[in-house]
């Protein structure tokens, strides 16, 4: 019976599991809704882990096949964490021997460079960044520690502070922006009072802050100049977490590839000006590359290691070529 390679990468937004065979071949892949536990327990976690892979086998037209799963989730950030996640894992009975859980970021950065040295930056709802040496043999993590005591220049972040903006222009303490009408049209509320009501008395979630991200990135691609200052500082906080994991691995005077993941990054210019000129003043040789592999790929290579495989260049052009959107 042939076996599949399953590959996970889930977190505050959303789940998409890819299948592939042991060559690398892309067999089919499938989404589904967000599975931090952390924000949305662990029964609705699994479900989206459950709906995920279902699409993806029901893509790839087999039949109860053999399964090696790898799971790259947000949220596992201390043993109980990783045990908690890792029993909820088990209880779903993909697989025949056990299922290989990580950090959301390991598989981002292995799907980024593969065997290459490099920083991946995530900055999705939270934001975290990622280093490894030649062929992985040393990977170091930096940041992404939750919204409360870190995240800075995650969405959340961006969101929160674009709130605050708002505010302070609707009481004349803080400059006029174009952040307090969009917001209330983004929240479809009629005056600045009804953001408050949404804030606190209907409880907005982590990710619905989060999602006032895009609205800041609108208002500094118009010209707004309160916008432009939030990703401005936004940008050189997250080149922070670039230039400290790269010289964790004594990389800052090496030739460096920097990937980017994550919808803060959808903002363009106004956080990507900023965070490329922060981390140039730190690692001249850094260069922003697009990765080679999405973070779901990234688990499968992560799998066909641990099972003996060796992932060379052919196997991952054919992973590329494969599937349109292993890049």
């Amino acid at each position: 019976m042939a076996t599949l390679y399953a590959g996970f990468d889930g977190g505050g937004t959303r789940t998409t599991c890819v299948l592939c065979d042991e060559s690398g071949r892309f067999l089919g892949s499938g989404s589904g809704a967000r599975s931090n536990f952390h924000d949305v327990g662990l029964p609705s976690a699994v479900s989206s882990l459950r709906s995920a892979f279902d699409g993806a086998l029901a893509q790839s037209g087999m039949q109860a096949p053999d399964v090696e799963a790898c799971f790259g989730l947000a949220g596992l950030d201390s043993p109980k964490d990783m045990s908690l996640m890792t029993d909820a894992i088990r209880s779903m009975g993909l697989t025949k021997s056990d299922p290989l859980v990580v950090n959301d970021w390991r598989t981002a950065v292995t799907g980024a460079f593969v065997d290459e040295p490099g920083v991946t930056l995530i900055a999705g709802t939270g934001c975290v960044a990622a280093a490894q040496t030649s062929a992985g043999r040393r990977m170091v993590r930096v940041g992404g520690w939750g919204h409360i005591v870190d995240d800075r220049g995650s969405a959340y972040d961006i969101g929160r502070d674009a709130l605050y903006a708002a505010m302070r222009d609707y009481d004349g303490r803080g400059p006029k922006t174009k952040l307090l009408r969009m917001i209330m049209a983004r929240m479809r509320v009629d005056e600045p009072q009804g953001i408050i009501a949404r804030v606190y008395a209907e409880q907005m979630s982590v990710s619905e802050v989060a999602s006032l991200s895009s609205v800041a990135g609108e208002a500094a691609r118009a010209g707004d100049p309160v916008a432009r200052a939030i990703l401005r500082e936004k940008g050189e906080i997250l080149a922070e977490l670039v230039v400290v994991a790269a010289s964790k691995l004594k990389m800052t005077r090496s030739k460096l590839g920097v990937s980017l993941n994550g919808g803060v990054f959808n903002a363009g210019e106004p956080i990507l000006g900023p965070l490329v000129k922060a981390i140039h003043a730190s690692v001249p040789k850094a260069h922003v590359v697009e990765p080679k592999l999405r973070p779901a790929f990234g688990a499968v290579v992560l799998l066909l290691r641990r099972t003996g495989v060796d992932v060379d260049a052919p196997l991952v052009k054919r992973m590329r070529e494969t599937a349109p959107s292993a890049q």
